[in-house]
């Protein structure tokens, strides 16, 4: 065999360098604790995360930043605009807990929304012998990463990949939000939202953006969504390694979303409801059975070792006591709409609750009526008592009863 005379030698380790570089920016890395979502989506290069850091680490590594700095500044025009400074309705602060109070510049602001009807066309149904509405196009859905003012879109920044497996998971959740509201309301109720949510980088970016709509003290938290201008904030998660944590990301992206949902359909709602019905439908993001709820131990964790839930008087009365620790109040108001909502649908109490914030969207309930509605006869706490002992004290029963059902419903060989 010819010996490789030296020139050549350099030749191919050049080429070999060049290729260990193409691979490595082209690589991302899908990991997986479930069958669904992947849990660590991997930036885009290492060029890219070095980017979006603060001002003073970027002097450090001039160099990569110029690079992606030119990448950003050659993204085409309709990827990105100018994040406006917000002047309509600055001043207002987060809605407390215990009860929305609907300034009346927030309930103008309200009903000053443009509000479309979803779209259907008709179809005959040959078994009923009569025509049916089917709808589509529940929801006009923008995501954005924001860097100094401006907007990019996700797939410019961290590849197509990763933009279509954040777009695929979050529709397939959303889809659900409106499936269960056709369910609850009807589809000739409900109205088509758009959704706008602004992803922040780092904790910089993400303070500096709620700032400038009145939020900041919200940053604090890791996804916000702002009614008074209907947009939501997301601060990425990241691993030490410079890679999206995709189950925390997911969870957070479908949880604002379905805040934003809720608005145009039921406009200021109190918050234990609110923020129920986001955890209610953020849990199918990461459990393949979310009808079992939560084992004990998730349920002590997510309530901040609260034994069971809060009466109801004590969720939408809360004391002081509990306004101090708002994990026992988001647990309990989850237990709440997962319980009234494994109900079939004539005991389901929350379904006119729902309904009457849908005509009334734009002003927030009175509380005695809504206790009255949801505990008519003052059994609600024994009867949610019952239940989370059957669903999450003797959890392993229930697993093992949804295992056996499974197994039946398999065909026979």
């Amino acid at each position: 065999m010819a010996r490789l005379k030296p020139e050549q030698k350099i030749i191919i380790a050049i080429l070999a360098f060049v290729a260990a570089i193409f691979v490595v920016v082209q690589l991302f890395l899908f990991e997986s604790s479930g069958d669904d979502v992947p849990v660590v989506v991997e930036v885009k290069s290492a060029a890219t995360e070095q980017a979006f850091v603060e001002d003073d680490v970027i002097d450090v590594i001039e160099q990569a930043s110029e690079q992606v700095e030119t990448k950003l500044d050659d993204a085409q025009s309709e990827s990105f605009s100018v994040v406006q400074q917000d002047t309509s309705y600055t001043e207002h602060a987060p809605h407390p807990w215990e009860l929305v109070e609907v300034t009346p510049a927030q309930e103008q602001l309200c009903r000053d929304m443009a509000l479309e009807p979803l779209t259907y066309k008709e179809v005959y149904d040959e078994e009923l012998q009569t025509n049916k509405r089917i709808y589509s196009d529940y929801y006009d859905l923008s995501i954005t990463i924001l860097h100094n003012g401006k907007e990019y879109s996700v797939g410019s920044i961290y590849g197509k990949k990763t933009e279509k497996w954040m777009l695929s998971n979050i529709n397939r959740h959303l889809e659900r939000v409106y499936e269960s509201y056709f369910n609850w309301l009807g589809a000739e109720n409900l109205f088509k939202t758009p959704i706008n949510i602004k992803l922040a980088i780092n904790q910089t970016q993400y303070f500096n953006a709620l700032k400038e709509h009145g939020a900041e003290e919200s940053a604090v938290v890791r996804g916000v969504y702002l009614p008074w201008i209907h947009q939501a904030f997301v601060k990425i998660p990241f691993n030490d390694k410079g890679q999206i944590l995709g189950q925390p990301f997911m969870r957070t992206l479908v949880h604002e979303a379905v805040h934003a949902i809720n608005f145009i359909q039921f406009g200021y709602m109190h918050r234990w409801l609110q923020e129920g019905l986001a955890q209610y439908f953020t849990h199918y993001v990461d459990h393949a059975v979310p009808e079992l709820f939560l084992d004990y131990d998730e349920w002590e964790n997510r309530s901040g070792s609260l034994g069971s839930p809060l009466t109801l008087q004590e969720l939408i009365y809360p004391s002081d006591h509990w306004l101090e620790d708002r994990h026992a109040l988001y647990a309990t108001s989850f237990a709440f709409v997962q319980y009234f909502s494994q109900l079939p649908e004539q005991q389901n109490l929350l379904i006119p609750i729902l309904k009457t914030e849908n005509t009334q969207r734009c002003s927030s309930l009175s509380k005695q009526w809504v206790e009255s509605t949801l505990d008519p006869e003052n059994l609600l706490y024994s009867n949610i008592q019952s239940w989370f002992d059957h669903t999450v004290i003797y959890f392993s029963e229930r697993v093992e009863e949804y295992r056996l059902e499974q197994k039946k419903a398999l065909p026979t060989q």
